[in-house]
């Protein structure tokens, strides 16, 4: 888990917050049914994704129980999951009234690296490049993360190149065509880091407007602790720049994490909290 020492005070923390969490509202919403419950904005996914409610960005007073009940009442009769996400700065209240109702509460540091902070590049052994579409490097890529995500943490471990076969070989063909229509759309940008034996590490950024949340990077177990994690995130943050994005934001799951992420440039402003069912 992250600590608080990792949240050094700068100038604008709140203008970059509200950025930050105006951008989160944004990201559901190309690919799912948006119902309004008051105080929370429900994302119904149209997608193999699953989403979640957000503290409604146009009300920024406290959230109530009865807001929560309302929510979970609408979440019963469009047959999903009640799962919530939000910066905990912006609704400190939440994470108390989620535990209240049962459901348990994650916290991940919130860094971001805006226009004017510096870039530091990391010395990969790997290649790393940008795959579109049609590149059979973008399925490689989701199982990297499959397999990485599993075992967590960023220790090495056995997982590897057979593992992320494997993984490939189990993805569904509606998650297939998700992935590459994402792609085709220009609304997931994904970078991979790869040797001989295929794609390493990966990750990827989701722009919009001048804004983008780097997100899923992940190395193969057997090939952590050698940067790559690093090479991938300095890769994407170089590709948005170019291309007009002037804040990246991203959540380290904890201290090592964070670490990694702020090597390349990035800092911590606040903190991101998911509520979902107790063992999801």
């Amino acid at each position: 888990m992250f600590t608080d020492r990792m949240a050094p005070e700068r100038v604008g923390i709140s203008s970059l917050l509200m950025a930050a969490d105006s951008y989160l509202d944004s990201v559901p919403r190309p690919d799912a049914d948006v119902v309004e419950t008051g105080a929370f904005s429900l994302f119904v996914s149209r997608t193999p994704w699953s989403y979640y409610a957000r503290p409604a960005i146009s009300k920024r007073h406290p959230i109530t129980a009865s807001g929560f009940e309302t929510l979970t009442g609408v979440c019963d009769k469009a047959e999903v999951e009640l799962a919530i996400e939000w910066v905990h700065e912006t609704h400190p209240e939440l994470q108390q009234l989620a535990a209240k109702f049962g459901l348990p509460v994650t916290r991940h540091a919130l860094m971001v690296l805006t226009a004017t902070d510096p870039v530091h590049p990391a010395t990969p052994i790997a290649k790393v490049r940008i795959v579109d579409a049609e590149d059979p490097a973008l399925l490689q890529a989701q199982a990297v993360a499959a397999v990485s995500f599993t075992t967590g943490g960023t220790d090495a471990g056995p997982a590897g190149t057979a593992d992320r076969e494997s993984a490939a070989h189990a993805l569904s063909p509606e998650l297939t065509a998700h992935l590459r229509s994402r792609a085709q759309r220009g609304l997931t940008i994904t970078a991979v880091a790869e040797t001989d034996h295929g794609v390493m590490a990966a990750g990827c950024y989701q722009p919009i407007g001048d804004t983008a949340e780097i997100l899923a990077v992940a190395t193969l177990p057997a090939m952590r602790r050698r940067g790559l994690a690093a090479a991938v995130t300095a890769t994407l943050t170089e590709h948005a720049r170019e291309r007009g994005i002037r804040l990246l934001l991203l959540s380290a799951q904890d201290d090592d994490v964070a670490r990694v992420y702020q090597r390349v440039g990035f800092h911590r402003i606040g903190t991101t909290c998911a509520a979902g069912p107790p063992g999801a």
